[in-house]
């Protein structure tokens, strides 16, 4: 738990004290004048860097309860902000807690608010604070830190009345089913006369106010729960178990009060105001009356604790990461070392193993030389495949067409000797390697009927050209002459042969088949 600074405030003075380690260190007490203002100044520079919590315990003091009409949000808080003007005009210490939400169609919240009446009671304080720029946690007062003790002490009576005895007097503090409704100061009986009367009159008092007020019934029983850490109320109950015989007493001396709160008995002599101190050390109190203007300073405190906190996290993450990178960079080392290392041993042994081995019929150069081409002549080499299964779709759909020879070439067409004039000219001068097939062929089984076999060429070569992969066929080479231009001769005196049925065809297919 982080260290902290306590100030309990009263009309007679202060009393300070260090939370640390759970537990309470320089408890000092200071007079309100201007010897005190100065030695607790003298107290604060002393210990630097630590917030301060103050708890007030004044008879100046104010509880109200107010129903308001439900709201949340920035609404409310305008709300409540109106009420507290309205309430509390003349101090700017006043705070207010929402307490219950009342049932009903009508949608209402039941608030408590608390103010100290008296500034002046905090300022000669609040200015020794301000000078030494001391962040101020929060301002509390002194009944709303005492119901802390209901937890604590596990008390569950529907009326109680919390009794105990602190620097500035008597304070009594009555809670209705555990929660708060009302608190009141008396002044501490002074001098040798037993005191147990008087403060058993007190309460008494009390008593017959809560019942005025009706928030009792006469008939009612109001449990009293004494916390006397210094002794001086132990003859309470005997005097409250005569005169009001409805206000059963329960009474917590310093050793009970110190094994359950966890606090020295020392400390408990030390200062009346210890265990209040104690109790705020413990926990935030649910209302705290200190403005804005007072609470900044706090604020820019817990922003820097939060900047540091960020940076230490940061710097240990950089750490943690550095640790990371050298350890990686160690792994990457030993295993560059172990990798060299097994370089090193495999050359040994490949040098071991071709010591043994006999001198080979090449050098170096021409190996690789040799496997170059190898790898050129698998890339380059090409097979007649596609060009054959195309003739031989051709073949089976014209069952006339003999095949006499087949003549397939790989390259540019217009290296082809004597084929320059046919596909090379087909393919509009292009150089793209290409496959051609000069196919050459005889009709059978046709009677002597000239266009007959004529007919059966052309329906070969139709039958060759509509290939996909074909660019274009052209028949170079015909049984007879058919052009215009050739001329005819004979006698009748002959007879009859059969006609020339052999053709040639030349087969030029697209670029990349």
């Amino acid at each position: 738990m982080a260290a902290k600074l306590l100030l309990s405030v009263t009309e007679e003075g202060a009393t300070a004290a260090v939370w640390r380690s759970r537990r309470l260190e320089l408890i000092r007490a200071f007079d309100n004048s201007q010897e005190g203002l100065a030695a607790f100044a003298a107290y604060l520079r002393g210990i630097k860097g630590l917030p301060v919590r103050i708890v007030v315990d004044t008879i100046d003091e104010d509880y109200r309860f107010e129903t308001l009409p439900h709201a949340s949000g920035s609404d409310r808080a305008q709300l409540v902000a109106r009420k507290l003007r309205q309430l509390y005009r003349s101090t700017a210490f006043a705070a207010c807690q929402l307490q219950e939400r009342v049932a009903g169609k009508r949608r209402e919240d039941r608030y408590l608010f608390a103010a100290i009446t008296d500034p002046e009671l905090l300022l000669p304080w609040l200015r020794v604070i301000e000078r030494l720029h001391v962040p101020v946690a929060g301002i509390h007062p002194l009944p709303i830190i005492t119901l802390s003790l209901i937890e604590r002490f596990k008390l569950k009576h529907p009326n109680l009345l919390l009794v105990s005895k602190n620097k500035a007097g008597l304070r009594q503090t009555f809670c209705k089913n555990l929660r708060f409704r009302i608190s009141r100061l008396t002044a501490a009986r002074t001098g040798s006369a037993p005191a147990d009367a008087y403060y058993a009159e007190e309460i008494g008092n009390t008593r017959m106010y809560l019942d005025a007020l009706t928030v009792t019934h006469v008939d009612d029983t109001v449990t009293v729960v004494i916390f006397d850490h210094d002794a001086t109320l132990s003859g309470i109950p005997g005097v409250l178990a005569r005169e009001r015989p409805n206000m059963p007493c329960v009474r917590f001396g310093r050793d009970e009060i110190a094994r359950k709160l966890g606090i020295s008995p020392a400390d408990l002599d030390a200062s009346p105001d210890v265990l209040h101190l104690h109790l705020l050390a413990s926990g935030v109190p649910a209302i705290d009356l200190a403005p804005a203007p007072v609470e900044a300073g706090f604020h820019l405190y817990r922003m820097r604790q939060y900047v540091y906190i960020a940076s230490a996290a940061a710097f240990l993450g950089a750490v943690l990461w550095a640790g990371a990178a050298e350890f990686r960079a160690t792994q990457i080392e030993d295993q560059v070392v172990d990798l060299v290392r097994q370089t090193r041993d495999y050359q040994a042994r490949y040098a071991q193993v071709t010591a043994q081995f006999p001198q080979a019929p090449a050098s170096a150069e021409e190996l690789e030389d040799t496997v170059e081409t190898a790898r050129r002549i698998r890339e380059e080499f090409r097979t007649p495949e596609r060009m054959l299964v195309v003739l031989s779709r051709a073949l089976d759909g014209s069952p006339d067409i003999s095949l006499r020879q087949i003549e397939w070439r790989y390259g540019d067409p217009k290296t082809f000797e004597g084929l320059a004039a046919t596909s090379a000219s087909s393919a509009g001068g292009a150089t793209t390697p290409r496959q051609i097939a000069v196919v050459s062929a005889e009709v059978v089984r046709v009677a002597q009927d000239h266009r007959a076999v004529l007919d059966r060429i052309r329906g070969f070569a139709a039958s060759l050209g509509a290939d996909q992969q074909v660019e274009e066929v052209r028949v170079v080479k015909l049984p007879m002459d058919v052009t215009s231009a050739s001329t005819l001769a004979g006698t009748t005196s002959e007879t009859a042969r059969p006609p020339e049925t052999q053709f040639q065809v030349v087969v030029a297919f697209r670029a990349g088949v």
